[in-house]
């Protein structure tokens, strides 16, 4: 990020509200300068980036990868294809700004395989990791006109090991780490001057403060570092679904994001490190007199467990159901099904024992995406024995209680 920057987009402005705000699609990367156009295979993006910043050291910010259009990446590179930034919460997922995967002018959303995800810092480096998406999921209450719940989840064809993921805060630990005041950082590849024509090569980051629901949702002004800025009214910012934030340098410069910054993260961090508390959503133009605006991660809880891109915080609590699907010589198929009321399955077991010797078989089933259920395989069983079974569903916070028993006759 440069001096006044920020990630504000000017590729489509909200229908009827106040000020042309734009959906702050800093997840852009087509420039006039580089010779692109606001398209990734043929869809409208967003456009924004960070002004007043600075270029990130090698190791820091290994979580945010880059968004690149995958036909520009083969043609060009990813200096030329960068359109987007997102931030790693799992092995194997991102979160990302909604408008960042669906087309600004029609609502479409892009195919998973338009899409590249970069791991490092710098576009232009050989040494800089892509990675395919398999897919993504956008929440479920993304408005396109007013830019509430602009957050999706990408999922990557590979798992990235080698790098620590971002926690994402809830509850009471997301009020702490939001509230009025608070300093926070944003990074991402976007514009680095108000005009939105200087591109990056290295991810920026600058300093930012969050502003109170009263500036982000009730119209009140704001100031920072004796700069007073103008508030966004309930008609143009939700504080339960959005953040305001905006930094001033020690010169006076405006720090905000811009072009090309969408979907990037906006981070906190506490006494347990750095927490994701926004990604970058939209904006008035870049650093001007009102604060850039951010998705609020953590509000979407329950969609980014159910989506894989939240760790549950606790075990399931309520049993699984166990159902017969087929038995077949030595094999027994059972179908497992957990509460639609628990916590998040990332897996199931299930154990049959002989009631006549006591012998034991057992199998383990991944849930699909989206589902509850799924099918465990017991092989080796006994083909004329009357089997007990039993399963339990389990997350990465623990295992539910065992399920009751499942009686099989011969």
């Amino acid at each position: 990020m440069t001096d006044p920057g920020g990630i504000r987009s000017s590729t489509s402005a909200y229908g009827g509200l106040m000020r042309s705000l734009l959906p702050r699609a800093l997840a852009i990367v087509t420039i006039a300068m580089m010779g692109l156009t606001s398209t990734i295979s043929g869809h409208a993006l967003p456009q924004p980036k960070v002004v007043g910043g600075e270029s990130v050291d090698s190791g820091e910010f290994d979580f945010v990868a880059s968004l690149l259009d995958a036909k520009a990446f083969r043609k060009s590179g990813a200096f030329q294809a960068q359109f987007c930034a997102a931030s790693l919460t799992t092995p194997t997922t991102l979160v990302t700004a909604a408008h960042c995967v669906v087309d600004q002018k029609t609502g479409e959303r892009f195919d998973a395989d338009e899409i590249l995800v970069g791991f490092g810092s710098d576009l232009r480096s050989r040494r800089l990791r892509t990675i395919a998406v398999s897919d993504f999921v956008v929440h479920p209450g993304y408005k396109l006109k007013t830019s509430k719940r602009d957050i999706a989840v990408l999922y990557l064809e590979q798992p990235v090991p080698d790098i620590d993921p971002i926690p994402i805060p809830t509850g009471q630990l997301l009020e702490q780490d939001t509230r009025p005041g608070v300093t926070a950082t944003v990074a991402g590849w976007g514009a680095t001057t108000k005009a939105g024509k200087r591109f990056p090569a290295v991810l920026r980051f600058g300093q930012v403060e969050l502003f109170p629901d009263e500036s982000c949702g009730n119209g009140a002004d704001y100031t920072v570092e004796g700069v007073t800025f103008n508030g966004f009214t309930k008609r143009e910012a939700d504080p339960e679904s959005m953040l305001c934030a905006i930094g001033v340098s020690m010169s006076g410069s405006v720090i905000d994001a811009c072009q090309g910054d969408s979907g990037g993260p906006l981070v906190v961090t506490n006494e347990s490190g750095p927490q994701l508390v926004g990604v970058v959503s939209w904006g008035d133009r870049c650093a001007s007199d009102v604060p850039g605006v951010y998705a609020k991660v953590g509000s979407a809880a329950d969609f980014l467990i159910s989506a894989g891109a939240l760790p549950p915080s606790s075990a399931p609590t309520l049993a699984p159901t166990l159902a017969l699907v087929n038995r077949s010589g030595t094999r027994v198929t059972v179908r497992i099904s957990a509460s639609p009321e628990a916590a998040r399955i990332s897996a199931f077991a299930a154990s049959a024992v002989d009631t006549t010797t006591g012998l034991v078989s057992t199998c383990t089933a991944v849930p699909a995406r989206g589902s509850n259920s799924a099918d465990c395989v017991l092989d080796g069983v006994p083909q004329v024995a009357t089997l007990r079974v039993e399963a339990i569903a389990g997350n990465s916070a623990g295992n539910s209680p065992l399920s009751a028993p499942l009686l099989i006759e011969p």
